[in-house]
């Protein structure tokens, strides 16, 4: 059984991010067998925020790419394997007002 907790709120809010982000369903067809839009992600962008374009919803094209890199940023840290190393929802909060 799954606990539930804070952290895996944390982990779904990150999922949910990234579907926004990328327009894409959280499971679905990524290319690869067996793929989830977290791993797909962290495989074509390798962590890096500079690489955010490549995933990004063509119809998200008229929001400021910083703003869309910072998002990207706060989603790989909800989606962090260890639940210890995610951030709690506060501070999840916090980087996402200063994002904009």
């Amino acid at each position: 059984t799954l606990k539930v907790d804070e952290k895996n709120d944390v982990y779904s809010f990150g999922v949910v991010l990234l579907e926004l982000l990328t327009g894409r369903r959280p499971v679905g067809n990524f290319g690869e067998e067996g793929l989830d839009i977290v791993q797909w992600t962290k495989l074509q962008t390798n962590w890096s925020n500079d690489k955010v374009v490549k995933i990004l919803d063509e119809r998200l094209c008229h929001i400021p790419l910083d703003e869309a890199k910072q998002v990207y940023f706060v989603a790989m840290l909800c989606v962090q394997e260890q639940s210890v190393e995610r951030p709690t929802m506060r501070e999840v909060v916090e980087m996402l007002a200063q994002a904009k």
